[in-house]
C-alpha cells in the first residue's frame, strides 16, 4: 500500500532528505510537499512529487500518514493547527525542527500523536548526514521502518533514548559542520596574512581538510592520528603549542557547544 507522505518545508535540509530518498529509487511513498519558496529549478529535481504553496490548496478530506515537519522553530505555533488537521490520528510526525521537544508538538497537532524527532545536518546534501534519532509514544516497528526509508538514503541515523541528549547532538553534529567550515575559513585568512595567494591558501586548507576526513574515516581516532602526525619538537608540534595551550582549544569548543545546547533550549 503506498504511504502519503506530506513534507512541510523543503529548504536546505528538507530538500537534502527529499532528493537523497529520490535518487535511491524507492517508490513506495506518495510525497506532497508545501512550500512557497521552492524554486522552479528544485521541482524539476524532485520528480513524481505534487506541490503546494499553502494548506489551503489541500483537499479539505486529506490525511497524510507521514508528515515530515521541516521548517523553522519560530513558524511551528502559526501553522501548527493546520498540520494537526493534516494528519490521520494513527500516523507518524516526523520532526526535524531545532529544540521543539514532542510536548510542545504534540500540543500545538492539538493531538497526541507518534512522533519521531530527527536531528540532521548539511551533510545530507551529499547524503553524508548524521541523522540523531529519537521516538516518543508507541512508534510501531513498520513506522520506525518508513522514517528509516525516508531518511537513511541522506546518512547514518543513530538513535538515542533521551528526547534531553537531542540538545547536546543538535551542539555536536547538527551545527558541527559549520564549525569544521569556520576553522577551514580561519586557515585560510593565516594562509592569506602569512603572504600565499587567497587561491593557494584556499586550495592548501580545503584539500587538507578533505584528507584529513579520508584518514579519519578509516582510523576513527582522532587522538592517535594526531599524535602519528606530530613529531616531536617539529612544525607540527610547534603550532599545536598555540592551539592546546591550558586547554585553550578545548575549553574554547566546549563554550561554544553549551552556548548552542542553551540555544536549542530556547527555541
Amino acid at each position: 500500500m503506498t504511504k502519503r507522505v506530506l513534507f512541510i518545508g523543503a529548504g536546505n535540509m528538507g530538500f537534502a532528505i527529499l532528493r537523497s530518498f529520490i535518487d535511491s529509487g524507492n517508490e513506495s511513498f506518495d510525497i506532497s510537499i508545501i512550500d512557497p519558496n521552492l524554486s522552479k529549478e528544485k521541482k524539476i529535481q524532485l520528480p513524481g512529487c505534487s506541490f503546494y504553496e499553502d494548506f489551503t490548496e489541500l483537499v479539505d478530506t486529506v490525511q497524510f500518514d507521514v508528515i515530515v515537519i521541516a521548517i523553522k522553530p519560530q513558524i511551528f505555533n502559526d501553522i501548527s493547527s493546520e498540520i494537526g488537521a493534516c494528519i490521520d490520528d494513527s500516523g507518524l510526525i516526523v520532526s526535524i525542527m531545532a529544540g521543539v521537544e514532542t510536548n510542545r508538538i504534540n500540543s500545538g497537532l492539538g493531538k497526541d500523536i507518534k512522533i519521531i524527532r530527527c536531528m540532521p545536518n548539511l551533510a545530507a546534501l551529499v547524503n553524508y548526514s548524521v541523522n540523531v534519532a529519537y521516538i516518543a509514544g508507541t512508534v510501531d516497528s513498520s513506522q520506525k521502518v518508513t522514517f528509516e526509508e525516508l531518511f537513511n538514503g541522506s546518512g547514518p541515523i543513530k538513535w538515542i533514548d533521551n528526547e534531553d541528549l537531542m540538545h547536546k547532538t543538535t551542539a555536536l553534529s547538527g551545527s558541527g559542520p559549520a564549525y569544521y567550515f569556520a576553522f577551514t575559513e580561519a586557515l585560510i585568512k593565516a594562509g592569506e596574512s602569512m603572504g600565499l595567494s587567497s587561491k593557494q591558501a584556499s586550495d592548501l586548507a580545503i584539500d587538507t581538510f578533505l584528507g584529513t576526513a579520508a584518514l579519519i574515516k578509516e582510523n576513527r581516532s582522532p587522538e592517535v592520528l594526531r599524535e602519528r602526525v606530530t613529531s616531536k619538537g617539529g612544525t607540527t608540534a610547534a603550532a599545536l603549542s598555540i592551539l592546546m595551550k591550558n586547554n585553550c582549544l578545548d575549553n574554547l569548543v566546549k563554550d561554544a557547544l553549551v552556548a548552542a545546547e542553551k540555544r536549542s533550549k530556547e527555541l
